[in-house]
Parts: C-alpha cells; structure tokens; sequence
C-alpha cells in the first residue's frame, strides 16, 4: 500500500500527533511542513516546526520497506536542516509501520528517536479506543481484511464525530477512505460505499464521497437510471418496498430522476423520498 503520502497528510492536518505516538510533550504550537534545503536543492517531506523557536524542530521519516540507510539519511537532513535554521535545535524521528524493518544502525540510534506504529497506536487505544488517530490507521494496522470490513463504518464514524475541526475530519476521511480503496481494490466504489453504509450525508462531503455519487450515476445510466437509483436506494436504506420500486421504475424524465438522486443522498429515511 501507498504510505507516505497519507501519513504526512495526517500530520499536517494535526502536527501535534506525532508527538502522541512519541510519547514526548507537546512544544505548543507547530506545523508540519516540506523543507527545500537550498544548499543542496533537495526535500526534506516532513519537518515539524514549532511557533516558539526555542523549541527544537523535529524531522520525521514514516518507512514502511527495508532501508539499511535510513538512519544516515535522516542524521544528513538533520544537520541540513540545522544548518539552514540558524543552528536551531533538531531532533530525528523515524517512524515504522513495522518494527521488523527498523535495521537500528549504529551509532545513529543513540541519536534519532524510531517508533514502531503498531506499538505507539497500541498505546494511544489503551487510553482512549476510539481516538481519531487509532480509527484513521485501522486499514493500516487491521491485519484481517474481514475484521476492517466489518469494522471499517465505525472507525468512518470515529473520525466524523470526534470533535475535531472539520476540514482536519474532512482529511482524516479522505485518507482513511483511500486506504480502504487500497487494501480493497478488488471492490468497486460503490462496494466500498455499501461498506460504509449509514454513513450519509456526512460521506458525500467528502471528494471520495462525490466520485462515488458519480459512478453511481454513471452505472446507473448504463443499467437504465431508474434502476441506478434504485441501487442508491438499497445501499442507504436496504430493501426498497415494492410501490415505490413500481414508482421509480415508471419515472422516464431525466430532470425528475437527477432530482430524485438528490433527494435521495439528502433524506435521512427511506420514508421521506418521495417522488
């Protein structure tokens, strides 16, 4: 599976998680950032910078394959990143998705802090399981895939209802559905819509939520537009009664059957859909 990318999306919509997993305290305020070192035209992808410069900067890797030099990278974006901050203190953070990758080369790891993902999230569900961050990783970190299909609306709900703001939910939905399309790419969107079944309207908010209406809607065309929306129907609410299924099925105007779909993704009970 595609990692990195998403984990960095993580923390830069809450910067403040990494030092949740490292068990280190917060510096306050910061935010998590790619830093071009000039000197050298290169990229470090993941730099967390404190508001208060007094305290240390923090550069953080996520590895998820085997790299014997993965602590002599960082130790050279370390001293680079220094170098281009004033002498700014700098701490190293490697974090692995699995523990067996860690090659701990020496002397570098009396210098850089590693973190194994499954034990740091481990700790983080003790104190609290339904932490946003521990619902976010559940298609990383479930190993079963029948387990993470069962559990996968829960964890969606996890992270709709927390209390943070909504453009970070709005983040943590996309990635935690990415990964979902990742671990299942067997299934279809509108498979990994039924999997998160009950979960609209807050789902259609997302990106990931709208390319789902929209191929709905596309193999609804394909199939004859009645019976797309009738499939859209069964996915939210289950069976749909026979009358109405009649009622659909006799509708022959594309305008009225774009405004059912509307309607469709908005009521929150087969009983209010009406046509």
């Amino acid at each position: 599976m595609k990692t990195d990318k998403q984990i960095f999306q993580i923390f830069q919509a809450q910067p403040q998680w990494v030092f949740l997993l490292a068990g280190q305290p917060s510096p306050g305020g910061c935010r998590f950032e790619s830093m071009t070192i000039k000197a050298i035209e290169t990229h470090c992808d993941g730099v967390l910078v404190p508001d208060a410069v007094e305290e240390e900067m923090t550069v953080v890797e996520v590895q998820g394959y085997n790299d014997t030099g993965i602590y002599e990278r960082l130790i050279i974006e370390m001293a680079l990143v220094q170098r281009q901050n004033s002498g700014r203190r700098v701490q190293g953070i490697i974090i692995f998705l699995d523990e067996s990758r860690d090659p701990k080369t020496e002397p570098w790891t009396k210098i850089v802090r590693s973190i194994s993902l499954r034990e740091s999230i481990s700790q983080v569900q003790r104190t609290d399981p339904h932490h946003p961050l521990v619902a976010v990783l559940g298609p990383l970190l479930i190993d079963s895939n029948e387990v993470l299909e069962r559990e996968a609306a829960a964890c969606y709900n996890w992270i709709w209802h927390s209390d943070l703001p909504e453009a970070v939910r709005k983040t943590l939905a996309e990635v935690f559905i990415n990964w979902l399309e990742q671990r299942f790419s067997h299934k279809g969107k509108l498979e990994i819509e039924e999997m998160l079944v009950g979960q609209l309207p807050d789902l259609r908010e997302t990106q990931t939520g709208k390319d789902l209406i929209a191929i709905g809607r596309a193999e609804g065309k394909a199939e004859g537009k009645a019976e797309g929306l009738l499939k859209l129907l069964e996915i939210r609410f289950g069976e749909v009664p026979g009358a109405l299924r009649e009622a659909i099925q006799k509708v022959d105007s594309d305008q009225q059957i774009d405004s059912l779909y509307e309607l469709a993704l908005k009521v929150e009970n087969l009983s209010d859909f009406s046509l």
